[in-house]
């Protein structure tokens, strides 16, 4: 096997790597350099190699085409991201709707995000019942604050 090509499949894999690491762009950079390294090997390997006629010239193309493509890409995805506020830990759960375990009735337990939550209700309203959803209003050390998100539909079938 000539020199070119494991060149080539080492840039391949470098590419192939980015898609699952996410390096930051770090491997797919080093793949499309892999692959034009390929390519250049192809050209000045020696002339009894049929493919690297066509495999030098076939190579650096797809190893530039590759950088653009990763430049431009990595571009409209930064810029995507760039005016997002980063939002972790308990400022994530405000404003995010939680299922009733047992009524806060002052104090009970939600369920949000696979995690079973101590809560206090705030605003007046009908009784609560297991399974009645609530949206998170604060976070006070570990209990959340919520308000119900609409009528619950048990009061609305007591009235009709």
């Amino acid at each position: 096997m000539d020199l070119f090509v494991v060149v080539a499949l080492v840039g391949v894999a470098l590419l192939l790597a980015e898609l699952l690491l996410s390096t930051g762009g770090v491997l797919a950079a080093l793949g499309a350099a892999g692959l034009i390294a390929g390519g250049v090997l192809a050209l000045t390997a020696d002339a009894d190699s049929s493919a690297s006629d066509w495999a030098g010239p076939a190579l650096i193309t797809l190893g530039v085409l590759s950088a653009i493509s990763f430049y431009l890409i990595t571009r409209k995805v930064l810029e995507a991201h760039r005016d997002q506020p980063v939002r972790g830990g308990h400022e994530e759960l405000i404003g995010a709707s939680a299922e009733v375990r047992t009524p806060p009735e002052p104090e009970g337990q939600v369920a949000i995000a696979g995690a079973i939550w101590r809560a206090r209700r705030v605003g007046g309203g009908a009784r609560l019942r297991p399974g009645d959803r609530v949206t998170v209003e604060a976070v006070e050390g570990l209990t959340l604050v919520v308000r119900p998100e609409s009528p619950p539909a048990h009061a609305e079938q007591g009235a009709s």
